[in-house]
């Protein structure tokens, strides 16, 4: 049997190193394009929702957001001092992190995992930084 693609399916041709595609000389049947269950769409909305409050955001606002936070891990220098943070924004059904040293939001929902980069629009990376200086 050869190798070709199949009609009424959807392959990926173009992707990043690594990634399952044409380019990257994969097979079609390793590029076929999976379709995603209903719990990795809602993980993709959700995060990307949290993405877009961040980068589309009021300058200054990060205090308020941090009301609504479950957790933070801190991540220090040697030194102990400020590098960046997580927040645990969501937890119970999908876990979803704002990571500040990738400037990404990550979810993770049993096997499933999204991210979505944000910019830093409401000054989280500053207000966590004062906050662990105060500590």
């Amino acid at each position: 049997m050869t190798d070709k693609p199949e009609p009424n399916k959807e392959y990926a041709l173009t992707g990043k190193t690594g990634d399952a595609c044409i380019v990257n000389g994969s097979s079609w049947k390793e590029s076929e394009v999976k379709k995603k269950t209903g719990s990795q769409q809602q993980l993709e909305q959700n995060v990307k929702s949290y993405a877009n409050d961040i980068t589309e955001g009021e300058p200054g606002t990060a205090c308020d957001y941090i009301d609504n936070v479950y957790d933070i891990e801190w991540i220090t220098h040697q030194d102990h001092s400020y590098k960046a943070a997580r927040l645990l924004v969501a937890g119970g059904g999908p876990n979803i992190w704002v990571n500040l040293q990738t400037y990404t939001v990550d979810g993770y929902w049993a096997s499933d995992k999204f991210s979505w980069s944000f910019r830093d629009n409401i000054g989280f990376d500053e207000y966590l930084q004062e906050i662990h200086e105060n500590k």
